[in-house]
């Protein structure tokens, strides 16, 4: 009835309509209610741009989710087995994929919060803790080395890490959304490689949205992820690549073959969370508040153009990615 090649070609139409859709109207709903990111020494924008893009794409996701699940759910009623499923622990990720919705619509809450009235860090990295333990407390979790509390404390700040990495990275148009894409695109190709087939359609739903979203974004920006998409965004693919980590380990790869692998997918949000933190202690500042100091803003002081420093670690992020790609294939 199904094959999987139809449901992802569906998914993504439908995630991408809905984003594209749904998008305007959230700017409309931001400049209804002056939800906007105004322009200051610290940002490229010269003009008050509307924050509320994270909506459009947290809805677009949620709502193809559910049709993936309805379709499934069709499917297993009509014909009697599961579909799309590669391995035995069925009901546990179906667990696993409630827990990460429950904490990424708290991620999504503290961003709308953040959006609408900046709000203080400490209550934004608490959100993201506790998003965080949801999700691992639930079985997503990195398994690195052979003592669990160890792997328990690295899953945190691998989520939370990438998690404000990506908001981090979105400071030019496009950056941290096409940056997320061209991420997806090689977590598909692993994971349907390894027949890894629901992370595969997942993966396809948020590629949809992201397409969805960035016509509105780059490279003129008519409306900004806000904190709510780029924490979403981080918080997904932090998620997504624990499972991906989790379900290649029982393939008995080395954890020294797939985490350096991983990490190269998602090297350039990486590096530019690093190397802002640590241009920011050298100043002797405080980690939170931001600067100009980010890749994307250093190869514009270089004499790139903004839309060229964003293709830049565009092209930077696909070669990394498939550098990634010996490390795991």
């Amino acid at each position: 009835m199904f094959s999987l090649y139809k449901i992802s070609l569906l998914l993504f139409l439908c995630s991408f309509f809905l984003c594209y859709v749904l998008t305007p109207l959230a700017r409309k709903l931001a400049l209804k209610f002056n939800i906007l990111d105004t322009p200051s020494e610290r940002k490229i924008h010269q003009s008050l741009i509307p924050r509320f893009g994270g909506i459009a794409l947290f809805l677009s996701f949620c709502v193809t989710l559910t049709l993936l699940y309805l379709i499934i759910s069709f499917h297993f009623l009509t014909i009697g087995k599961p579909f799309l499923f590669s391995f035995n622990e069925v009901k546990l990720f179906w667990l696993k994929t409630a827990l990460y919705l429950i904490g990424a619509t708290l991620i999504v809450f503290i961003g709308i919060l953040d959006d609408i009235k900046n709000i203080d860090f400490r209550l934004k990295l608490l959100g993201q803790t506790l998003a965080a333990a949801i999700v691992i407390l639930g079985g997503s979790e990195l398994s690195l080395t052979p003592w669990g509390f160890l792997n328990t404390l690295l899953s945190f700040l691998w989520i939370i890490g990438l998690t404000n990495s990506f908001n981090l990275l979105d400071n030019m148009n496009g950056l941290s959304g096409g940056i997320a894409a061209i991420t997806i695109f090689f977590l598909i190709t692993i994971s349907y490689f390894f027949k890894f087939y629901l992370l595969t359609v997942f993966l396809t739903i948020s590629l949809g949205c992201l397409i969805g979203f960035l016509p509105y974004n780059f490279p003129k920006a008519k409306i900004f992820l806000g904190d709510a998409g780029s924490l979403f965004i981080g918080y997904s693919l932090a998620v997504y690549s624990s499972w991906l980590f989790t379900y290649l380990s029982q393939y008995h790869f080395s954890s020294f073959q797939i985490f350096p692998g991983i990490v190269l997918l998602l090297s350039i949000p990486l590096v530019d969370t690093l190397t802002v933190i640590s241009i920011r202690l050298k100043n002797h500042k405080p980690i939170y508040i931001g600067d100009m100091n980010h890749l994307s803003h250093q190869l514009v002081r270089g004499g790139f153009s903004t839309t060229g420093a964003v293709s830049i670690l565009f092209i930077s992020s696909f070669l990394m990615g498939s550098l990634g790609l010996f490390f795991v294939l």
